[in-house]
């Protein structure tokens, strides 16, 4: 294709981490270090283009500082789990108070 961009690619390598009698299925992914980029900094861009250096103003305007809620992933598709010590390390920079616990693991079948 005429219009077509081609940019290096990078291999990055990722491992595992299981204990003897773990299964397959439910091996955890730390998300790996990239030769190019600082993760943590572009989770900051990216929450950063999302809510600005004034955070959500629509939350702050609505959403009492003093509120707690629960929140629950709801699966639309049939999928599998991947991303959950990403997924911790965005919660943590948008909000380090935030308590997450997870019932699933990253290899976990989910169903709608």
């Amino acid at each position: 294709h005429p219009c077509a961009i081609t940019a290096p690619r990078f291999v990055v390598k990722m491992s595992a981490i299981a204990t003897k009698n773990t299964r397959v299925e439910s091996l955890e992914v730390k998300p790996p270090a990239h030769p190019t980029y600082d993760l943590k900094e572009v989770m900051q861009l990216a929450l950063s283009e999302d809510a600005g250096n004034l955070g959500d103003v629509t939350c702050k305007a609505t959403i009492p500082l003093d509120m707690e809620s629960d929140a629950h992933f709801l699966a639309k598709e049939d999928g599998i789990i991947a991303g959950i010590a990403l997924a911790e390390m965005i919660f943590a920079e948008v909000d380090p108070s935030l308590k997450v616990e997870w019932y699933v693991n990253d290899g976990d079948k989910v169903h709608k």
